[in-house]
């Protein structure tokens, strides 16, 4: 009731600059209020990246592997093919070798 009663003895100028100072005071809480929202978003975004990077390193680790694993296969495959060309050509030689001294050991008929 006193505060009423003050507030009816103010000259109109001292009661604006109240208006103001309250006006003030709750534009700074919801300042406030708005970066600690922000903040909080911020951090709730950050929590959820870091909780993702143990299945990210992860997923890149397996990425990894496949890709070595495919390289190793490949040279493997190489090697084996080379290997079998080489056995390949030393049947043809034989049997080249074979057919000459076959051929030699025949009489002219």
């Amino acid at each position: 009731m006193a505060e009423l009663t003050n507030a009816l003895s103010m000259s109109p100028a001292s009661v604006t600059e109240l208006k103001g100072t309250e006006t003030l005071d709750g534009v700074m809480t919801l300042g406030i209020l708005a970066g600690f929202g922000v903040l909080s978003i911020l951090l709730y975004a950050l929590k959820g990246f870091l909780d993702q990077l143990p299945e990210f390193f992860a997923s890149v680790r397996r990425a990894w592997e496949a890709w070595q694993e495919l390289k190793r296969a490949r040279t493997e495959a190489r090697e084996l093919e080379a290997a079998q060309l080489e056995a390949a050509r030393r049947r043809a030689a034989q049997r080249e070798a074979a057919e000459r001294q076959g051929s030699q050991s025949q009489p002219a008929a």
